[in-house]
């Protein structure tokens, strides 16, 4: 048996594995192994307690390392000759006491480098193309089937079925809808305990109707206006699906569920939620970008069963291998719309590929895009859709709209009446079209004491956390931001919306004043509207006319005025074409 000289070194430090213990052991030597992935749960134990309790007894540093060759992974042992010959017959005999009927390999053992190569990243997309097949040729085995209907749902007429389900797209048969909590989870006592500490009086439409479908092991694709009760149709099938797996909890390697959605301050109240209800232990964690990478992956490395995350850190931690995603069999892309118009599509598409096919996919969005419809047909195996409303965009009618028809120069006096004339308990959201100008209004209030607080990208993750609590707990009533606020922010009790730029496209206006009037309660959103978006016009008035809302006569005229601009911009453009062909045919060409 031959050994490596590591020149008294501590381990490469470009390599982010798991490594347990913080003692200064010897590392004259080092030897590498490769051990089955199955066995490298038992080899750690929870929390690292075996891993540490070799360490102790060999007097060697055992690391698990990133580095994967199959359904194996390398493991480095350090120390003296002694020490790691000691720790890898305890590794051996784990390994193959466990598993008598595998043969034996030869050890292996690689001369350490000076400097390490660098780290394959697996999940590069045309990588992935080729190797998808063959890594995902024997995945864990996975169950997604957990429901069973009340004898109250399968007394349901079909007239009273048809009467509630909204389904858009069927492509088999599939369970009628649920009226109660009951109705859904007589059968999980605990989620109904959780359900009630909530005090909910009784599900949405797209609740009723998901969670038969999710709870059958069906793919979905929901579609549903801010507000709609969309979150909490997909995190309580996400603890079933966890807790009634075939392997125990203990002996999986990564989470089992993950939920992508498109900003840090939607990840962050996507796990309030999951936290709010709790079920059976069941532990998530949320990871995002502006923040340190390390502590997110230490506590990856506790074990956790649901990741919530944001694209960007998401495809981060797959690089550079920081998370298991073998394991993972229930995927949630939330407000996919959202993370489309970010142009975070690669980024899904890198997650979709490294995740394995026979997943169940859920996929949220308020809007039913063609960008979205492609992804829905590619990375779903015949999903089952779900409309709650109009596919068309409409508003939501609980929202009285207001549209200020007026001058750049006149804005700012209208905006700061009206925020002097609103009532002590109002909770205001104003949103911005520019950093900078979210910067200038927040000042302004500061300076005419109105108590207020501001968020945008450019500020610090705990500046932007601070003012979301800040409005959450009344300690201000004001909250000046730009559109990273306009879908993701779940803020209670906001009575006022004020646009005080118009936004660039009527999704996003409709996106904007769903942050108020929400879970059944009445809002206002007010529009400012200059000749700058005169664009809108004509869209906006369709709005307004759908939900039966004052149509200001200036917001007409402009939409006048740009048609006839248009239209006699269209004529300019063609004359040219129209006298060059005259003239061709007069002198017969």
């Amino acid at each position: 048996m031959s050994y490596n000289r590591n020149e008294n070194k501590r381990g490469n430090g470009n390599n982010t594995g798991y490594n347990s213990s913080r003692k200064n052991f010897s590392d004259k030597f080092t030897k590498l192994l490769w051990i089955e992935n199955r066995f490298i749960g038992k080899i750690i134990g929870k929390g690292g307690a075996n891993i540490k309790q070799l360490e102790r007894e060999t007097e060697a540093r055992v690391q698990v390392t990133n580095q994967c060759d199959g359904n194996k992974t390398l493991i480095k042992v350090m120390g003296s000759i002694e020490a790691t010959n000691k720790a890898h017959k305890i590794l051996e005999k784990i390994q193959y006491q466990a598993a008598p009927l595998i043969p034996k390999p030869a050890p292996v053992i690689i001369e350490t480098p000076q400097k390490s190569p660098p780290k394959k990243d697996y999940f590069d997309l045309d990588e992935c193309l080729k190797s998808k097949e063959e890594y995902w040729a024997r995945p864990p085995e996975i169950k997604k089937t957990f429901y069973e209907e009340h004898p109250d749902v399968s007394a349901l007429t079909k007239k009273i079925v048809d009467r509630i389900m909204t389904i858009d797209y069927i492509v088999k048969p599939i369970a009628k809808p649920v009226l109660t909590f009951e109705q859904a989870f007589y059968n999980y006592p605990d989620i109904l305990i959780a359900l009630k500490k909530a005090k909910l009086e009784k599900p949405t439409p797209i609740q009723c109707q998901a969670w038969p479908i999710l709870l059958s092991g069906e793919d979905m694709i929901g579609i549903a206006q801010t507000g709609s009760g969309k979150r909490l149709a997909f995190v309580l099938p996400a603890f079933i699906h966890i807790d009634g797996q075939t392997t125990p909890k203990e002996e999986r390697r990564g989470p089992a569920v993950l939920i992508v959605a498109p900003t840090r301050e939607l990840v962050i109240e996507i796990n309030k939620e999951v936290k709010k209800y709790e079920y059976r232990g069941i532990t998530s964690c949320c990871v995002y970008g502006g923040v340190d990478r390390k502590k997110q992956v230490a506590a990856l490395q506790e074990g956790v069963d649901i990741i919530i995350a944001t694209p960007g850190r998401m495809n981060d931690l797959m690089k550079l291998g920081d998370l298991d995603m073998k394991n993972i069999s229930y995927l949630v892309l939330d407000e996919v719309d959202r993370m489309l118009d970010m142009g975070f599509e690669p980024q899904i598409k890198r997650v979709l590929y490294g995740i394995r096919p026979t997943r169940q996919t859920v996929i949220t969005s308020a809007t039913w895009t063609a960008a979205l419809r492609r992804l829905a047909d590619s990375y779903t195996k015949d999903p089952v859709q779900v409309c709650v409303g109009s596919l068309d965009l409409t508003a939501t009618h609980s929202v009285k709209q207001t549209c200020i028809v007026s001058n750049e120069s006149e804005k700012e006096e209208i905006f700061f009446d009206l925020l002097h004339d609103m009532a002590p308990n109002d909770k205001v959201m104003v949103i911005c079209g520019s950093k900078g100008k979210t910067d200038y209004i927040s000042v302004e209030c500061i300076m005419r004491r109105l108590p207020s607080v501001s968020i945008h990208r450019g500020k610090e993750q705990k500046e932007r956390e601070q003012a979301i609590n800040d409005i959450m707990d009344g300690t201000a009533s004001i909250l000046i931001a730009t559109d990273v606020v306009s879908r993701v922010l779940d803020i209670g009790d906001v009575t006022h919306v004020i646009n005080y730029d118009f936004p660039n496209n009527m999704a996003e206006y409709v996106h904007r004043i769903g942050r108020t009037g929400r879970a059944g309660k009445t809002g206002e959103s007010i529009s400012f509207f200059t000749k700058e978006d005169w664009a809108h016009a004509s869209e906006l008035i369709e709005i307004l006319e759908e939900a039966n809302q004052e149509v200001p006569k200036g917001l007409c005229e402009l939409a006048e005025r740009y048609d006839k601009r248009n239209k006699k911009k269209n004529e300019d453009e063609e004359l040219p074409k129209r006298k060059q062909l005259t003239l061709a045919d007069l002198c017969g060409w």
